[in-house]
């Protein structure tokens, strides 16, 4: 799948390069159970920031603990997963300035007025390319930083793009929202502690049904 890279600073936050071909799946996951927290286990925006900030361009493993094979295996996808082309890609941006932030004609980036840090985690698995976006915020609505993204994959309408939107906010985490035709599926996650966060899946390649699926499976690995 081709995705021209996103017009935004980003730090590179990559799978594990190995492949590992498991019963015919290929298995790429990541580390980083420190950055999920509480007895559930669930995405502690924080320690996501900390994780996400010093990756740097080459880095070599998700932030993000994706069992890739298991997602896979859950919509009958067979293949060695390896690293998509970029591997992957990853911002944050903070700002404690709260007038400056709710000011729409300031100088501060989406990303800065929502105190917002994201991951974008891409994995090719035999053909297939999938990639897994990670959006976290601690101030406002998490989804609001990444509907130009999203808006490009799902290729939709500023009215489709805006239902989506609204419908995101109101939804209890966990439930699976296609935008468009499915191209592009996204989750509401559950997060320990302050700020919310949201989990989006592409894969141009694959029908509505397995990209929700996809959406869905990642979002319970990080609940």
């Amino acid at each position: 799948m081709s995705r021209r890279q996103h017009p935004r600073g980003r730090v590179l936050a990559v799978c594990a390069a190995g492949a590992l071909a498991v019963t015919g799946i290929g298995a790429c996951s990541s580390d980083g159970d420190d950055i999920l927290s509480g007895a559930s286990k669930r995405l502690n925006i924080e320690k996501f920031r900390q994780a996400v900030r010093p990756i740097g361009a080459g880095g070599s493993q998700c932030p993000l603990p994706f069992d890739v094979a298991a997602a896979t295996a859950a919509i009958h996808l067979d293949g060695v997963v390896t690293p998509g082309d970029p591997a992957a890609d990853g911002s944050q941006g903070w700002s404690d300035d709260e007038a400056k932030a709710r000011d729409p004609y300031s100088d501060l980036t989406a990303m800065q007025r929502s105190n917002g840090v994201e991951a974008t985690c891409r994995y090719k698995v035999g053909t297939v390319e999938i990639h897994v976006d990670t959006w976290a915020a601690r101030r406002g609505p998490a989804i609001n930083a990444a509907l130009p993204l999203i808006q490009r994959d799902a290729g939709v309408s500023v009215d489709t793009l805006g239902d989506f939107a609204t419908r995101m906010t109101r939804i209890a985490p966990q439930q699976v929202v296609p935008v468009g035709e499915g191209k592009v599926a996204a989750v509401r996650l559950n997060v320990d502690g302050p700020g919310e966060a949201v989990l989006f899946v592409s894969a141009e390649t694959l029908p509505p049904d397995r990209i929700a699926t996809l959406a869905s499976t990642f979002a319970k690995q990080l609940d």
